[in-house]
């Protein structure tokens, strides 16, 4: 059989991957040791998947794979292609596509972010400037951080990738609230807005890149008064009832990120983390009804969005890592299971068709499945 230029770069991209999530990665690589031998096919896909979504004009990944117009349409794209590059980095670190794939990529993150740590509007499709820069600071710092550290940036970047992280810092400086948050639009702070920041605020820290005291201090102060594992975690605010069990359901993603973010600051502790991690698994029935809807906002009666449950997801991924031992080898299975279901015949996975569509979801998806090899474990 002849082979097309296109299905041979398909073929030898999977012989790389294959060897890669065998154990063969080069010097620097990640773990790939550590990942479960069922998931490597569902990995190569999603790779696959990954890179035939990027937009080839100037190497990101977001925007007009949102298949559903929807007055929620959002875009994000320094957020949803620096994921993709952590998962890339993870899984492919190796392979000449993806390497190339991640090259333009880094580029174009750095030309987006400007001077003073702000995002340029390289997409039409929302109006929300300051939405889109608040959660592309705070990806692209927790994921360029922890490359950074990890010494997977190239080094002829690595200036330009730190002076740009510092300039972010100096940005959330600016939009950090009176009371120690963030907010993704308007108003009241946000206790899952907050500790994406300061998740991305911690991970530069640990990269050697100089982060204020202070803003670390009030942004952990700012959580605590929000943290309550077992329990209601307020969207805004701290929560007046603690025990309403359809509340906890509706919030039981918030928790595991809340006590995440806070361990990893250096304020939480495992014990809260496995409380909110059980609690999680214990009421995700309703995460999982959602989730086969695969479009809509706060649907009824469950009071979640779509683009709300592989977001958790991925918090509880790295949780399960964090944690390790018992709860680990106990939920882990069940996580790895249920995304290798959730794969698309092509590739791709997505939670929601109307707001951050497959480009988003198949690198969350990628990031599950990988996270053995790039979430921080503390045991």
């Amino acid at each position: 059989m002849k082979l097309t230029p296109d299905l041979s770069k398909v073929i030898l991209l999977s012989m790389g991957l294959m060897l890669a999530l065998t154990g063969c990665a080069g010097p620097g690589g990640s773990n790939l040791n550590a990942l479960e031998p069922k998931t490597t096919g569902s990995i190569t896909q999603g790779v696959q998947a990954l890179l035939q979504r990027q937009h080839s004009d100037d190497g990101s990944w977001g925007g007009d794979d949102v298949k559903v117009q929807s007055s929620h349409k959002s875009d994000y794209p320094v957020a949803i292609s620096s994921l993709a590059y952590l998962a890339l980095a993870t899984v492919a670190s190796d392979d000449s596509s993806a390497v190339q794939s991640r090259d333009k990529t880094l580029a174009f993150i750095l030309d987006t972010i400007t001077d003073n740590g702000k995002m340029k509007n390289t997409r039409d499709n929302t109006p929300k400037i300051h939405e889109r820069n608040v959660w592309s600071q705070g990806f692209c710092t927790f994921v360029f951080g922890r490359l950074l550290r990890d010494g997977k940036v190239p080094k002829a970047m690595q200036k330009q990738v730190r002076d740009k992280m510092t300039a972010m810092v100096a940005a959330l400086k600016i939009t950090q609230q009176a009371d120690g948050g963030w907010t993704y639009d308007k108003g009241a702070s946000e206790s899952f807005t907050t500790a994406t920041v300061l998740a991305g605020l911690v991970s530069i820290r640990e990269a050697k890149i100089a982060v204020p005291k202070t803003m670390i201090d009030r942004s952990i102060a700012y959580l605590k008064r929000q943290s309550n594992p077992g329990n209601h975690v307020a969207y805004q605010g701290v929560p007046k009832v603690l025990d309403s069990a359809a509340r906890v359901r509706g919030s039981a993603g918030r928790s595991v990120q809340l006590e995440l973010t806070l361990l990893q600051a250096g304020a939480g502790s495992t014990e809260r983390l496995t409380t909110a991690v059980e609690t999680f698994f214990k009421y995700r029935d309703r995460f999982d009804k959602v989730l086969k809807l695969e479009k809509g906002c706060h649907q009824r009666p469950y009071g979640i969005g779509t683009f709300y449950c592989f977001y958790a997801y991925y918090h509880l991924a790295q949780a399960l890592e964090t944690l390790g031992g018992e709860t680990r080898e106990k939920y882990r299975p069940i996580l790895v299971a249920d995304f290798l279901k959730l794969q698309k015949p092509d590739g791709h996975w997505i939670d929601s068709k109307d707001h951050c569509g497959e480009s988003y979801g198949t690198a969350m998806g990628l990031l599950v499945l990988s996270a053995p090899a790039w979430a921080d474990a503390t045991h």
